[in-house]
């Protein structure tokens, strides 16, 4: 059973959230808080396993919750739930520690995916926000900072693998911009994958925007 606290300023989206995660069998939404203060008051009682919280909320925002969490309670799981897909929400919210974003305009589908994948340990970005980190990506030059390349010995073609990843290109798309095989494409990114830890291409931006390897 994955145990799940809501946090959200809004009643109504509270109780709808409620309603649809507790419809999924395995899910349980264990507790729902109308404040991120009121929340940090009580997350020692909980066991929790996925904490989803909105961005833009009063007096404390999610990225403040979430930084004092990451800081505080570094093991907490995070996903954050937005309306907005700016860029600068997203980005603070990676540095701040969330593992998951999802919009709420997104299906339940979506936010079941979401859940389930931040929970084995992943990293998840709704399909809208994934296409506008792309496209940020996309109108600013890559900026490579030496310092992380020498302390990972990430080599020139992994540099370059990772900068095309963060462009949103598939492992056939890379194949062709690096000239090597799709097999040779398979091995590099294994390897990138170990040595930073990420699961996925979505934990590689993360990994490459919050170590400044990228930045938007």
């Amino acid at each position: 059973m994955i145990k799940i606290v809501i946090i959200d300023d809004l009643p109504i989206v509270l109780e709808g959230i409620r309603v649809l995660l507790n419809q999924i069998k395995d899910f349980n939404v264990i507790a729902e808080f109308n404040s991120a203060q009121l929340f940090l008051e009580n997350i020692e009682t909980l066991d929790v396993d996925i904490i989803l919280t909105d961005i833009d909320m009063p007096v404390m925002d999610g990225i403040t919750l979430t930084k004092i969490i990451s800081t505080k309670y570094p093991t907490q799981k995070i996903v954050a739930l937005s309306m907005y897909s700016d860029s600068k929400y997203y980005y603070e919210m990676i540095t701040a520690g969330a593992k998951g974003f999802v919009l709420k305009q997104s299906s339940v589908n979506e936010l079941e995916q979401a859940i389930r994948e931040v929970y084995v340990g992943g990293n998840y970005f709704s399909n809208d926000l994934l296409h506008n980190v792309i496209l940020s990506m996309q109108k600013i030059e890559s900026r490579i900072v030496s310092e992380k390349i020498v302390l990972l010995k990430l080599n020139e073609r992994e540099i370059n693998f990772l900068k095309l990843v963060c462009q949103g290109l598939s492992n056939k798309e890379i194949a062709g911009k690096l000239f090597l095989s799709i097999k040779s494409v398979e091995s590099i990114k294994t390897k990138i994958l170990e040595k930073t830890g990420a699961k996925n291409n979505a934990g590689l931006i993360i990994w490459a925007i919050k170590n400044k390897i990228v930045e938007i």
